[in-house]
């Protein structure tokens, strides 16, 4: 997969739906960031989203990858 670097902020990750921020892209960072949890003994995360109509596939996608 390849990601764009100019998604990772001081803060978060935004991008542009769908060229630079897309499912698969938030499904690896949910691997990325759940693997990392997982290390560090963490056993709960929590998922926000915004109110746009892109951000459910996306919240899911990166459900999929945490879990």
């Amino acid at each position: 997969m390849q990601l764009a670097a100019s998604i990772f902020k001081a803060y978060d990750i935004r991008g542009i739906v769908p060229s630079t921020l897309n499912e698969a892209v938030a499904e690896g960072l949910g691997r990325a960031f759940g693997t990392i949890a997982r290390a560090e003994g963490e056993t709960t995360i929590a998922v926000g989203r915004d109110g746009r109509s892109s951000g459910q596939a996306r919240s899911a996608a990166l459900i999929r990858g945490v879990v």
